[in-house]
């Protein structure tokens, strides 16, 4: 069916239509029965049945007779005491009161003749049973004519309440079930292209569908195509631009050491000098930060963190000890802890974080690098002694070029910004998760990977 409007205008209207069918064959079936019991039903010796159980038990007797009586003629037949209640106190029908309303005094009462005419007996419309006590006992039997309304009224309306729910209640659960799987689908693809997973497709599984919903899976995937297009653009311009940012800048440090050996040293030379080394490590990071967007040409392998740790810590100090920085980084971790992973990848990750501790801790600081485990996963934290981050900026580090103002002065950090987008990028693509917190000293880094 290919319009969602024309599928729910029919479930309900087959609802309506089959609840009808079925309460209209349910009332045939009973007519039917109610006709052929009556065809067998002999008033007359239904009449010597009732006086002779009246006649050997009373009216316990009578009782017993019209409870035995077939399901159909029992909703035919009806015997009202001379208080005119139905022996079973079932609720009189229409026809029954009526009857009575008008013969009340002749059914219930054995008129004397009057004085002036001896030979005068009124008629008695209904048969009437006299008890052993003298009570007097009217059987009413009506036609079959209007059995199928008296059962709707008196048995049927729970039975068609039932049928109307069932046919109701499946038909509307596989109409629901219908639309709410194929939203379940988008939901569960709009969280994988949030969580950076362009790749996702809705139509494998729901554009099959000819309706409106089929449709909308169509152009959700278009539209999920024309952001992967675009973001592949972005990647991929902003790799170029780096890469062609970095041969003017090799010549512009060739031709500032030649002006340097002609002017001497300057000032101003000097200047220029610490600015170009700056936006060379901007245009790196921003080359690295296209790597770890695109796909990772390297291979997953067998990676032992305390190594790598290690390693990253002596390149660290090496390179701010080189720089005359004197903060201090001090290394507890053990062998022995392994995950699978792209190793330059995971390298460069926890390297930013721990380039970002040094730059933004204390002057003369110190950093703590810890290893543990908390199966099944192994946990890297690298905390600084800084002045930490306002709480609701923790999130937002990870961004690309976000810088986070101190808790305490609300100055602008240094840096680029690029350092933890870089760090959180990699972490992902070695599926961990990365987190940050104020701890009691300053900014506390978490990094989550999975153990082999």
């Amino acid at each position: 069916m290919r319009s969602l409007l024309l599928r729910i205008f029919i479930s309900f209207w087959s609802i309506i239509v089959i609840t009808i069918a079925a309460a209209s064959a349910l009332g045939y079936f009973y007519a039917e029965r109610a006709r052929a019991t009556m065809q067998s039903f002999e008033v007359s010796d239904a009449m010597l049945e009732a006086s002779a159980s009246l006649q050997e038990r009373g009216r316990e007797g009578l009782t017993e007779w019209l409870r035995s009586l077939p399901d159909v003629t029992a909703s035919l037949v009806y015997v009202v005491d001379d208080r005119g209640r139905d022996l079973l106190d079932r609720r009189l029908p229409a026809p029954v009161v009526i009857a009575m309303r008008r013969f009340g005094g002749v059914m219930h009462h054995r008129m004397p003749p009057p004085r002036d005419a001896a030979n005068l007996r009124p008629a008695r419309p209904f048969t009437q049973l006299v008890g052993p006590d003298d009570r007097v006992y009217t059987l009413f039997v009506l036609p079959p004519r209007g059995a199928v309304g008296r059962w709707l009224s008196e048995r049927g309306g729970a039975a068609f309440v039932i049928i109307a729910l069932l046919v109701s209640g499946a038909v509307s659960y596989l109409l629901a079930r219908a639309i709410s799987r194929p939203i379940r689908r988008f939901r569960e693809s709009a969280i994988a292209i949030a969580g950076g997973n362009l790749d996702t497709r809705v139509s494998d599984r729901v554009g099959n569908r000819h309706d409106e919903i089929g449709l909308l899976a169509q152009d959700f995937d278009r539209m999920t195509g024309e952001l992967q297009r675009a973001w592949l653009r972005q990647t991929e311009l902003t790799g170029n631009v780096s890469h062609e940012l970095r041969s003017p800048l090799a010549r512009l440090r060739v031709a500032l050491e030649l002006a340097r050996r002609r002017a001497g040293d300057l000032p101003e030379l000097d200047r220029i000098d610490t600015e170009t080394e700056r936006l060379d490590d901007l245009i790196g990071q921003l080359l690295e930060f296209s790597r770890m967007d695109a796909e990772p040409r390297e291979g997953r392998s067998r990676i032992e963190l305390d190594e790598l740790l290690r390693s990253v810590v002596e390149d660290v100090r090496y390179e701010y000890g080189r720089a005359g920085g004197d903060t201090l980084i001090e290394i507890d971790s053990r062998p022995g802890v392994f995950v699978h992973g792209y190793p330059n990848a995971l390298r460069s990750g926890v390297e930013n974080v721990l380039r970002n501790a040094v730059q933004h801790g204390r002057e003369g600081g110190e950093v703590q690098v810890r290893l543990d485990t908390e199966a099944p996963e192994a946990v890297i934290t690298v905390e600084d002694d800084g002045s930490g981050i306002a709480e609701h900026e923790l999130e937002s580090i990870f961004e690309p070029f976000y810088r986070a103002r101190t808790k305490q002065a609300g100055e602008s950090r240094r840096g680029s910004g690029l350092g933890l987008a870089i760090a959180s990028r990699a972490i992902e693509l070695n599926d961990g998760s990365i987190t940050a917190r104020n701890a009691e000293h300053g900014l506390c880094v978490e990094i989550r990977l999975p153990l082999v």
